[in-house]
């Protein structure tokens, strides 16, 4: 019994060293190699790290498509494999709420956001509501899509270049190389936004969600934001509160996360305002990627300030 016992606990340690190993398998010529774990608390650090160190590195994206990655709290496995990876790359700007409940490495933790802790954007208000599988939740503290100033993603981006520099020193040019490139692409994607929206400075448009703090500061747009849910109706109450908006902020048109209820965009469009996506791509898109998806944004954009 006690040999059988002795070998069997000597399996599962094995097995368990294994499992819970930093690194993932990467073959090359001398065989097979071991490759540094990224985590990432966004979808848009998911983007820049891949950018960047892609497949020099395994990005893992622990929130996953399934809920918003803002609200997300992780459970026993993630907080698992989150403790057993090489770095784990934060938003920042009280975006992941989640973190004052796990036990991480300090060491492993890098917020992306830290280098422009003065430009952050306290929220004014403190509002709870629910949406999605989240449940109730809370805008307060500080805005936490930074990502939406293309000039502060950028500097995200080069966070992470610094970061990855640190765990795989060797490849320290072939990191810059590549933020150089994905710091063209967002100085582009910035300056089209910029173009698009300065084409009618003065139009007024109302914000389904106050998520769009740095995009509102960064291009100046004059915009105002509810609780809206893009799929859910508003109350009867909901209603009368946008009427009254409506008359302090004549908006022709409401700005939504996603598609809205076809009830919903027929409402808005018998008060004169119409309905577009901006798409803040927290969460891993459907199809295409980040820039392709701020592209989208940007033609969105075209139909509110191209009049």
């Amino acid at each position: 019994m006690v040999r059988r016992f002795t070998a069997w606990s000597l399996f599962f340690l094995l097995s368990l060293t294994i499992v819970c190993s930093k690194r993932g398998p990467e073959e090359d010529e001398s065989g097979p190699a071991l490759i540094p774990v990224v985590c990432v608390s966004n979808y848009p650090l998911q983007y820049f790290a891949e950018r960047l160190a892609s497949p020099l590195v395994k990005v893992e994206f622990p929130a996953g498509a399934s809920e918003d990655p803002a609200y997300w709290q992780p459970g026993a496995e993630d907080i698992a494999a989150m403790q057993q990876a090489d770095l784990i790359l934060l938003n920042g700007a009280s975006y992941e709420k989640w973190l004052a409940d796990v036990t991480l490495p300090q060491a492993i933790l890098f917020d992306t956001s830290e280098n422009f802790q003065e430009q952050l954007i306290a929220s004014e208000e403190t509002v709870t509501h629910s949406h999605g599988p989240e449940g109730d939740h809370e805008h307060q503290g500080t805005a936490f899509t930074t990502w939406l100033d293309i000039k502060l993603a950028a500097e995200q981006a080069r966070a992470i270049q610094h970061a990855l520099g640190t765990i795989l020193p060797e490849h320290k040019e072939t990191f810059e190389d590549r933020f150089s490139a994905l710091e063209k692409d967002l100085a582009e994607l910035d300056a089209e936004i910029e173009r698009t929206i300065s084409s009618a400075p003065e139009t007024t448009v109302v914000f389904s969600h106050p998520v769009y703090q740095y995009l509102e500061r960064r291009y100046g747009v004059k915009g105002v934001s509810v609780h809206w849910e893009p799929d859910a109706s508003p109350s009867p109450a909901m209603w009368k509160e946008f009427g009254h908006l409506l008359e302090h902020h004549p908006a022709k048109w409401m700005i939504w996360e996603s598609e809205p209820l076809p009830e919903v965009v027929e409402e808005l469009e018998r008060l004169g305002v119409g309905s577009i996506v901006f798409d803040p791509c927290g969460n891993l898109p459907d199809s295409g990627d980040f820039m392709s998806v701020m592209r989208e944004n940007i033609v969105s954009l075209e139909r509110v300030f191209g009049d």
